[in-house]
């Protein structure tokens, strides 16, 4: 149970409660948890699918995989704290996710506070989506004959520009975003290969049976859309940043 849980609960002994010097009041009372037991009981009984979870949820706030993956997510004020002529409040975070089957049906349905992982292995920081390097699903395997594996990732920057996404586009089609924390993969019938990021977009080599790094950098501005670099980097240069970084779920 999270530290904000635990006050949330101590909260409930009592309306308002005074402790310290401070008045808590338990808002939770009067505010509801959308991801509660019984809401997702119905979502892991026999049968449940997709028009079920948008019925019950509404539409995702994002999706990855193709769509197998949906995530909801939800912000509730818990607890209220006034002391003396300031007050606060507490909120509890979580998110759902909703794994599909190849038929829409559900396989799982698991919800966690944000920042945290499910069992599965994905995970959700803010609007990060990715997946745990030691439980979650992993594509980056050996490519095959006639085909190569191509990891794409982010430059970091200096603060305050440190921060920031890049959304990848390969052949034409949005493949995913990162983070400079995390990277994305792929596999590419061997031959030549369009790959963009930001405003820029570059032709690469894909050879049969090896892999191609390659890294965006972003301009020094406060735009979101401009780079300043995007070109394939020497494997060894390539292993070095992914073996730091998180896969992250492809759109």
């Amino acid at each position: 149970m999270s530290a904000i849980r635990r006050l949330a609960a101590a909260a409930m002994a009592a309306t308002p409660l005074l402790l310290a010097g401070c008045i808590v009041v338990p808002i939770g009372w009067f505010t509801d948890n959308p991801y509660a037991p019984d809401k997702l009981a119905p979502l892991q009984a026999p049968g449940a699918n997709r028009a079920l979870v948008r019925q019950t949820f509404g539409a995702p706030t994002y999706t990855r995989e193709n769509q197998r993956y949906w995530f909801y997510t939800h912000s509730r004020e818990t607890v209220g704290i006034i002391a003396g002529t300031t007050s606060t409040v507490l909120t509890d975070d979580d998110w759902l996710l909703v794994e599909f089957g190849p038929h829409d049906q559900v396989v799982l349905a698991e919800t966690t506070d944000f920042k945290k992982c499910t069992s599965n292995g994905i995970c959700l920081s803010g609007s990060e989506i990715y997946a745990d390097p030691a439980k979650g699903p992993r594509h980056d395997t050996q490519p095959q004959t006639g085909a190569c594996g191509i990891y794409l990732y982010l430059e970091p920057l200096p603060w305050p520009l440190f921060a920031g996404q890049v959304r990848y586009a390969v052949d034409g089609q949005p493949i995913g975003v990162v983070s400079s924390h995390s990277y994305l993969y792929l596999t590419h019938p061997s031959g030549p290969v369009r790959i963009a990021a930001y405003d820029l977009e570059i032709t690469a080599a894909c050879e049969s049976g090896q892999w191609l790094y390659v890294r965006a950098v972003k301009k020094t501005d406060w735009s979101w859309q401009t780079g300043e670099d995007l070109a394939p980097v020497p494997a060894a240069q390539g292993q070095a940043n992914i073996q730091t970084r998180y896969p992250a779920l492809r759109d």
